[in-house]
């Protein structure tokens, strides 16, 4: 035996204080973790215990005054493609759309030509300018594109379209087509499947 106590199982357990009796290193962490979270607690508590602050109820989202109706068209004229998307005034006020735009995240078309009113007539007819919609009013906006690939059947087109109502100036952006894999289109260089 060595004179060090030991308990009942032969084991030794020695506990030291600090250096010049402090406690050990861990039981200061601890008691420091405990009183930050104590702190922060309290804080909190304090902080909103008296609050007269109503966090508002988010707002639904705007509904946005042009959308698409889920119609789409489109045409082939040898490697000339025309793509259009019937819209609808959501509003209760007249509109003047101004302008119509592709946006294509991929290459592969050139937007050459865009009309109002009609869809599906390729060489398309030029409509340029204002086209005004009525509350409730439908119409048609197409945009014809030069191919500048085989198969254009991977290429996503959407739309946006710059208006004017109630004398304010907007543009909106609309869906068009998540690619044209469904769109019929022939060539000579695209398999026949396609």
């Amino acid at each position: 035996m060595t004179g060090e106590p030991s308990d009942a199982y032969g084991t030794t357990d020695v506990i030291e204080p600090g250096a010049e009796g402090r406690p050990p290193r861990r039981i200061a962490v601890g008691f420091a973790v405990i009183l930050i979270v104590a702190a922060a607690m309290v804080g909190y508590l304090f902080g909103t215990w008296g609050s007269d602050t109503v966090t508002p109820s988010p707002t639904p989202p705007a509904t946005q005054p042009i959308a698409a109706t889920g119609k789409r068209c489109s045409a082939q004229l040898d490697d000339r493609m025309q793509l259009g998307i019937e819209i609808v005034n959501q509003s209760a006020t007249a509109m003047t759309l101004q302008q119509v735009d592709a946006v294509l995240p991929l290459d592969g078309l050139r937007a050459t030509v865009a009309t109002w009113g009609s869809c599906g007539q390729l060489p398309p007819t030029a409509t340029g300018g204002d086209y005004p919609l009525p509350a409730g009013g439908t119409t048609w906006l197409a945009i014809t594109f030069d191919v500048l690939v085989p198969c254009p059947g991977s290429i996503p087109v959407r739309f946006t379209v710059h208006y004017r109502q109630a004398g304010r100036a907007d543009i909106v952006g609309l869906p068009g087509f998540p690619d044209l894999g469904d769109i019929p289109y022939t060539s000579t260089k695209c398999p026949p499947a396609y």
